[in-house]
């Protein structure tokens, strides 16, 4: 009886320890794309941001070590087809991987309302924003 009680507090002790290190399950990296040569990708912390949400978390990386100079900026998703602008502007750059940087929610949601959004970086091999190479987009997510 001894056994099967300690079977049972190491089993449960086991499963809240790998619950409690687990990635989080609405956190979402977009899958890797290929822009002139370099490889990127997008992560939000949320596929959800409710009401009670203050920031879209993002972050973005690559491979490869050269420089990219960047703007980043929020994009709502037209239900025909097409993105509308918030104007919601960051800008930046980046060896391997910015740091995480954050959209204010309720600013969003007055610009342009609830809705399906994504983050697109604008990507340049120059300061000057002369040389571009592509744009990465996150994966999509929802405003409400």
């Amino acid at each position: 009886m001894k056994k099967l009680f300690k079977s049972i507090i190491l089993s449960a002790a086991l499963l809240l320890g790998a619950a409690a290190v687990a990635p989080s399950a609405s956190a979402a990296w977009s899958g890797w794309q290929n822009e002139s040569g370099y490889s990127g990708r997008v992560f939000t912390d949320a596929a959800t941001y409710t009401a009670g949400a203050s920031t879209v978390d993002w972050k973005a990386e690559k491979k490869g070590s050269r420089t990219l100079y960047y703007t980043a900026g929020v994009y709502k998703k037209r239900s025909g087809g097409g993105l509308t602008d918030t104007n919601l502007v960051q800008r930046g750059s980046f060896k391997t991987a910015t740091p995480l940087k954050s959209f204010n929610v309720k600013t969003i949601r007055n610009k342009t309302g609830k809705g399906t959004y994504v983050i697109q970086l604008d990507c340049y091999s120059d300061s000057g924003k002369r040389n571009y190479i592509g744009t990465f987009e996150s994966a999509k997510f929802i405003v409400k």
